[in-house]
């Protein structure tokens, strides 16, 4: 159903996002400092002194552990986020009682790193908000709970976590119509809004944040933005289809970037921030493309109607914009990426040239020249439900690799972009390298109706049993 009226816009989609942050708030999206958790020192220590694993420096490694002062600080920074009444982790871990009753069955999750989940290769790259738990605080929260989680006194517990700075909107948009999931176990829809008929000249989004209705059943956001003479393909997805929105499982519908990436969100996480002095252009009249991605598997269906709050400026030091690295013959049509039934392990690469037409046509937005060097920012990587690891480098002139975002356990689940904790730098000579790897075995199939699906030949596509092999990087101009 096409809406064509009123000031909402929120969100916006490509199933490239999110991986909800359930740690220290921050996912991949510079959202505070992981380090600053207690106030008083290490928070994996509960008093910033001795071992990290004793609680006091002194004794048997478990003797001195408790729940108020060492284990709560932990659960705090990297599962509460997630791990809270109405959030969209399966149980709550805020009070003692709760964590009481569930400390037997935490230790597999946190022994195996599946939780909290951080999936980039940490020898690859460093980012902003790292929430992989730390081997110190691994080790503090299996001795406590191999010890019989004892409580302790909560006179000792530690400081609160100090909140991130709030994020403060310019001006709040919401999707058109209220709409309540359907489809089980996921529910992936575009919702069409648009730009506010008050903002009459360019301006440059700096920072979106997201209040979904349904926290519950929230897994992801991304939103797009499509110029007006651009829009029209995307009310014609949405007029296509009753209800509000449009179903959209690999993206706002078509990857020819008429629909730019432009903010994303998880559960966990502040709000996304574009880096220091740069900023995203919409113009007056655009569109915005809001993918939502709703887990509803196990959850109380009910309606929603996100909104969203961006932050504008008029100006920026350095225009910056989210760029998609692929092969473009592949959704095209011009070469196939074939992913043949039955392989185990089936690669597909794609090489581009910073010079090349690919690069000067993308960023074109930012006013660049086609050997002008630009800083890289942010990384991502996208696959679907086959695939198994994928890597996302530059190639300098000179040699070598400068990698960017390593993924080496594929989970379409866990997706993120990742704020780089320094600019990579991208100029004449270099090439960008995309590397994804499938597994197109019967063992590592999607399940349908509780059975495995029979694995099939595909390639290139943007439904759900569709392959896809795609980077995202968040460029802008040098200073």
């Amino acid at each position: 159903m096409s809406t064509k009226a009123p000031l909402f816009v929120t969100l916006l989609g490509l199933s490239l996002v999110a991986l909800p942050a359930c740690g220290d708030g921050g996912g991949g999206d510079e959202l505070g400092d992981p380090d600053t958790t207690t106030g008083d020192g290490d928070p994996t220590t509960g008093d910033g002194d001795g071992d990290p694993t004793t609680g006091d420096g002194d004794g048997d490694p478990s003797a001195a552990l408790s729940y108020w002062s060492d284990a709560k600080p932990i659960l705090d920074q990297y599962c509460v986020t997630c791990h809270l009444e109405g959030g969209i982790g399966p149980f709550a871990l805020e009070t003692w009682a709760q964590v009481q009753e569930l400390a037997p069955i935490l230790p597999p999750s946190i022994g195996d790193l599946s939780m909290p989940p951080w999936p980039p290769n940490p020898d690859c790259n460093s980012f902003e908000g790292d929430r992989s738990l730390p081997v110190e605080a691994r080790e503090v929260l299996l001795a406590w709970i191999d010890a019989g989680y004892p409580e302790g006194d909560a006179a000792n517990a530690t400081p609160d976590p100090t909140p991130p700075e709030p994020f403060v909107s310019d001006f709040t948009l919401q999707i058109p119509e209220v709409y309540t999931p359907t489809a089980t176990p996921d529910d992936y829809r575009c919702f069409m809004v648009p730009w506010p008929e008050d903002l009459t000249e360019p301006v440059y989004v700096t920072g979106q944040v997201v209040y979904p209705d349904q926290l519950e059943l929230v897994h992801h956001v991304i939103s797009f933005v499509a110029d007006a003479e651009q829009a029209s393909f995307y009310h014609d997805l949405d007029d296509a289809e009753p209800g509000p929105g449009y179903e959209c499982f690999g993206g706002p519908g078509k990857l020819d970037w008429t629909a730019r990436w432009l903010g994303d969100w998880v559960p966990g996480m502040d709000a996304w921030r574009a880096p220091e002095g740069t900023g995203i252009k919409v113009e007056p009249g655009s569109w915005l493309i809001v993918q939502v991605h709703y887990s509803t598997i196990g959850q109380q269906l009910g309606p929603d109607q996100t909104t969203l709050g961006f932050q504008i400026t008029d100006t920026v030091e350095r225009p910056g914009t989210f760029v998609p690295v692929t092969d473009y013959r592949w959704p095209f049509g011009i070469s196939p990426m074939t992913i043949p039934a039955g392989d185990a392990n089936v690669h597909h690469a794609a090489t581009l040239p910073r010079e090349g037409d690919f690069f000067a046509y993308t960023l074109a937005v930012l006013g660049v020249g086609p050997a002008e060097e630009i800083d890289i920012w942010r990384s991502a990587l996208h696959m679907h439900l086959i695939g198994t690891h994928a890597k996302l480098s530059i190639l300098p002139s000179e040699g070598g690799e400068d990698c960017l975002l390593q993924i080496d356990d594929w989970d379409f689940n866990w997706q993120g972009d990742y704020m780089h904790q320094q600019p990579r730098s991208f100029g004449a000579g270099d090439s960008m390298q995309l590397d994804c790897y499938y597994d197109n075995t019967e063992a590592n199939q999607p399940m349908i109706n509780g059975e495995p699906k029979q694995p099939e030949t595909i390639g290139w596509g943007d439904g759900t049993y569709d392959e896809m092999c795609l980077g995202v990087v968040y460029a802008a101009r040098k200073l």
